[in-house]
């Protein structure tokens, strides 16, 4: 038995012809394509809702204490002239 469901989507006929034109472009079928689309654009919003949970928890001076912290520990070097913003 598969482990897949059945969706339908109503898309605007632009998303739809722009999603089965990439697809060929790309060689795989418009199934394939959004489901690789839909898995990375949820991973993102994910890790975005995570991280604004963590951080919503903490104080913005509590946040810049621990970044002038770490900051302190990275050592001092002369920056090279190509690197440097002017």
């Amino acid at each position: 038995m598969s482990n897949t469901q059945v969706v339908t989507l109503r898309l605007p006929k632009d998303l739809k012809r722009r999603l089965e034109r990439e697809a060929k472009y790309q060689g795989v079928s418009i199934n394939q394509l959004s489901n690789y689309l839909l898995n990375s654009q949820l991973t993102h919003l994910e890790s975005i809702s995570i991280l604004e949970s963590r951080l919503s928890k903490k104080s913005v001076s509590s946040l810049k204490r621990k970044v002038s912290q770490t900051l302190d520990k990275v050592p001092s070097r002369k920056v090279p002239g190509w690197d440097k913003v002017n």
